[in-house]
């Protein structure tokens, strides 16, 4: 199977999601009752419930922009070598809203009442399993991205003695992510009496968008730390000594996966925006890349510190 059969696979099947709650709502909502439940309790009995047509509304939408940026995100791979993950991510979500309407209503046709609906295990493991085997399927009908050789490293400009206490500090804030934050906490309380699993689901994204919406970067003698969110955690430390070289880099986020921490082929990264970043090269390990405003002298200072722990006789 060549690329563009892969990727053409590959885009249908992140375009079935919200057609996938579409066909379930077409095919049962003449056998679904009104309301549909929406949440067991331990017991496996019904403890709330919603008007069927404004849970299929929601899920829709959520499953239609999810799956949309999913296929954004992997026509742009084609020349921007997008990171997989960002599309097996979406694609996987998209899959997940879907999942929160399809279940229920596979359960609930032919009931009389929400009432006497009830959860088993099987239903309840095919929410997260399901949606995960189809975005395995995207994983690898996916391009691999090819391996980047790693650059030498730059001659630093400064020079530092050998007892010599230096340090660098930086952030970066991504305005952008604050403002969706604030807007999601917003639709959250809207939402709270009417739909609180979506409520609930909006509060935790707009927690994570607010903690990942700034980084801080420090380099000091002890090496290069990232730190997370208003409080600085959590913490990522690449020692003097796990370092190979440092430089200042224009960062595209989805050459690295996408906004937030990533993990991908290319390496680790920690993104808040599209602009200037520093990109670490590591011993032994993948690269390291954080945006960060006024990455030159971090990324001099860096390779400085790397220089004289090359001279500097260890015991």
């Amino acid at each position: 199977m060549n690329s563009a059969t892969r990727m053409t696979f590959a885009g249908t099947t992140v375009a079935a999601a919200p057609l996938g709650a579409a066909l379930a709502w077409v095919s049962w909502r003449d056998e679904l009752p009104d309301p549909l439940p929406t949440h067991w309790n331990l017991r496996g009995e019904v403890d709330d419930t919603m008007p069927s047509t404004v849970l299929f509304a929601i899920v829709l939408t959520v499953a239609t922009a999810l799956a949309l940026a999913a296929l954004v995100a992997l026509a742009r791979s084609r020349r921007q070598q997008a990171d997989r993950l960002l599309v097996t991510t979406l694609t996987w979500a998209a899959w997940v809203a879907t999942a929160v309407f399809a279940v229920p209503a596979f359960l609930a046709r032919g009931a009389g009442e929400a009432a006497s609906v009830s959860l088993t295990l099987v239903a309840v493991a095919a929410v997260p399993v399901g949606p995960a085997l189809v975005a395995l399927l995207v994983w690898l009908l996916q391009p691999e991205e090819p391996v980047e050789e790693r650059r030498p490293a730059p001659a630093s400009t400064i020079r530092l003695a050998d007892n010599e206490r230096v340090a660098w500090v930086g952030r970066s804030a991504s305005p952008r992510m604050l403002v969706l934050s604030g807007a999601l906490v917003v639709a959250a309380v809207f939402l709270v009496f009417t739909a609180w699993p979506v409520a609930n689901l909006l509060g935790l994204v707009a927690l994570g968008l607010f903690w990942a919406h700034v980084i801080s970067v420090r380099v000091d003698d002890r090496g290069v730390t990232v730190a997370w969110g208003p409080a600085r955690w959590p913490r990522l430390t690449v020692p003097v000594e796990d370092l190979m070289a440092a430089r200042s880099e224009q960062i595209e986020p989805l050459r690295w996966g996408g906004w937030g921490f990533r993990r991908t082929l290319r390496g680790t990264a920690a993104i808040t925006r599209r602009g200037p970043g520093l990109v670490l090269e590591r011993r032994d390990r993948s690269p390291l890349a954080v945006t960060v405003d006024a990455p030159e002298t971090a990324a001099d200072l860096a390779n400085a510190l790397v220089e004289r722990h090359g001279r500097v006789p260890t015991h």
